[in-house]
């Protein structure tokens, strides 16, 4: 029987009363001792950075199954997607690392943000020619376009990597985009989003002078080289800014193992670049009025396929791409929900302005902000469950790269940096000593005897 998550956040209830519990329900105090229980148990956790770490300073037997490799590798595989722990933008020649999350799981800012140039100043106006490209599988993909080259970022491991741009490449593209993604496929078993020692892959779009050609090349870690260049057979704009030397900021999406990229210009098309094949297309994306570059993204649908989510306030629609039979593609309406329905909006906000300012597949969650006559708000919203959050921030931009990861606090991965980074503490375990330590083991009890009782029935 699948059980409800099970949170450490415990009443306050009086220690007199839990003693109680535990007299009455003598087998449940032994059925804890029980290991293979205790790690299904434990499975059903939420998967948040404190959690493993507060059960495993409950005994040493709860210590011993909470930070066992084999069961870790159980929890990320029971949960699947990992929670979002926070997003990154571009800020003053800093990477910036902005958490969501309320304490104990909130991470410390400058634990994940990173200085692309180090703390020299005289290096400081070369590095700050960089931009964001995207997040995903737990790296972070950054351009320095003075030099030129790309840095893969591990926020976790403090990892960072420099990876060197095709001299053909650059010759023959006019402006680019790129991802970075896993190595290893959702086919092989793998659950992305604990990705700490996994090869990666990085891809680079560009679109070539003059012929308007998209072209594409893929790195690989394991090999260290870029592969042959992809190019399209028709022309492809929109890929990029029209400013000269601007990279698209906005964000690809990975569905299976093609990515998509939204085009904004004349064809209003979708760049498609499927990485087993090596098949590098345009497809036609829905022929709705209203989609614009700030109110959509290509989102990855429950079912696996490709969708497209557009929020045309007060309305969150999602459309969902199909292929008959014959090869013939086309897109039907898969959902439209009202975002009143889903939010904690006011509903005297009677016109306002949606906007989808970020997404990660690997949650499959997005950031979406409405802005009022002089009111602003943002929201988390899970797109399987459509529950939100309201987060306190306020979104200008609709480029942030959100970052999804099962981190487990006060752990770093065996992952030997290439590059110093500052080392900044991760999150500190809570100061349980004496009778604290004994009231929250007793809490515990309290929470999981109901989760136990219903595991034997």
């Amino acid at each position: 029987q699948t059980l409800p998550h099970i949170h450490f956040q415990m009443s306050h209830e009086a220690g007199g009363d839990e003693m109680a519990l535990r007299r009455r329900h003598p087998p449940t105090a032994a059925a804890l001792e029980d290991e293979d229980l205790l790690g299904e148990i434990l499975l059903r956790v939420t998967p948040l950075p404190s959690s493993l770490l507060r059960a495993s300073l409950v005994s040493k037997l709860w210590g011993g199954v909470a930070t066992a490799p084999s069961f870790r590798r159980r929890f990320v595989a029971h949960h699947r997607r990992p929670p979002v722990l926070g997003f990154f933008k571009k800020g003053d020649g800093e990477l910036v690392f902005t958490p969501i999350l309320n304490p104990p799981d909130r991470i410390p800012r400058a634990r994940f943000s990173l200085r692309p140039g180090g703390d020299d100043e005289d290096f400081s106006g070369q590095f700050n020619s960089w931009v964001l490209l995207g997040c995903r599988h737990g790296r972070v993909l950054i351009v320095i376009r003075f030099w030129p080259m790309l840095l893969v970022f591990h926020p976790v491991s403090g990892d960072c990597r420099s990876v060197d741009i095709p001299s053909d490449f650059l010759q023959c593209v006019r402006d680019f985009s790129g991802a970075v993604l896993c190595a290893a496929g959702d086919d092989q078993g793998h659950v992305h989003g604990d990705c700490h020692s996994c090869p990666f892959k990085v891809v680079l779009v560009g679109t070539r002078e003059k012929q308007d050609l998209t072209v594409a090349w893929v790195y690989s870690s394991e090999t260290g080289m870029w592969g042959d260049q992809v190019s399209t057979t028709q022309p492809c704009a929109g890929l990029v800014y029209h400013l000269p030397g601007m990279v698209n900021r906005l964000p690809c999406t990975l569905v299976g193992n093609v990515l998509y990229w939204l085009l904004h210009g004349s064809d209003n098309g979708i760049l498609e670049f499927d990485l087993d094949s090596q098949r590098l297309a345009l497809i036609e994306r829905p022929s709705s009025a209203g989609i614009n570059r700030g109110n959509s993204r290509i989102i990855r649908l429950e079912d696996g396929s490709v969708g497209l989510a557009v929020f045309l306030y007060p309305t969150f629609n999602m459309w969902k791409r199909k292929v008959s039979s014959q090869g013939v593609a086309s897109w039907a309406r898969h959902k439209i929900i009202d975002i009143h329905k889903i939010i904690g909006l006011p509903r005297r906000i009677k016109t306002g302005k949606g906007a989808i300012v970020g997404y990660s597949e690997d949650a499959n969650a997005v950031f979406i902000s409405v802005s009022g006559y002089l009111q602003y708000y943002a929201f988390i919203v899970q797109l399987e469950s459509m529950q939100s959050r309201k987060l306190n921030q306020i979104f200008f931009e609709n480029s942030y790269h959100l970052f999804a990861d099962f981190y487990t606090a006060g752990t770093v991965p065996a992952i030997e940096p290439t590059q110093q980074q500052s080392i900044v503490p991760a999150i500190e375990p809570p100061q349980l000593q004496g009778g604290r330590m004994i009231q929250l083991i007793s809490r515990i009890f309290v929470c999981t005897r109901v989760a136990v009782e219903s595991l034997v029935v």
